[in-house]
């Protein structure tokens, strides 16, 4: 169960095996997982529509954008949206762009350290 107040979540992954993992463990922490998708156009879409409190994306999708342009564009839309790159692929374009945007980022596998970003 989550410490703090429940938060309204969209997840978004090009593994379905890994949302259906994050879906199931932040659900356990009490969040509520309002839409998922799996690539940058649907998230961005969704997230206009859900106005969720967190995004929580993978840095590769499907064709066409990836995680950094959907945090860029949704740090643009929505400067209070907590965003969480949550993804394997670590490097110094990554860690940059995330420290450019202020984005959390977590390395995939670390459900504890994403259950503290998503918590703020």
């Amino acid at each position: 169960m989550t410490v703090g107040p429940a938060l309204r979540l969209v997840l978004v992954d090009n593994d379905r095996a890994v949302i259906d993992l994050l879906s199931l463990d932040l659900e356990l922490e009490g969040h509520d997982i309002v839409a998922t998708a799996d690539n940058g156009e649907d998230a961005l879409r969704i997230c206009d529509e859900h106005q969720p409190d967190v995004l929580v994306v993978d840095f590769r999708l499907g064709p066409g954008m990836n995680g950094i342009d959907v945090a860029r564009q949704m740090h643009m839309r929505r400067p209070d949206l907590r965003i969480v790159l949550f993804t394997n692929y670590i490097n110094q374009f990554v860690v940059s762009a995330a420290a450019e945007l202020d984005v959390a980022l977590i390395e995939k596998g670390n459900l504890h350290a994403l259950r503290r970003a998503v918590a703020g």
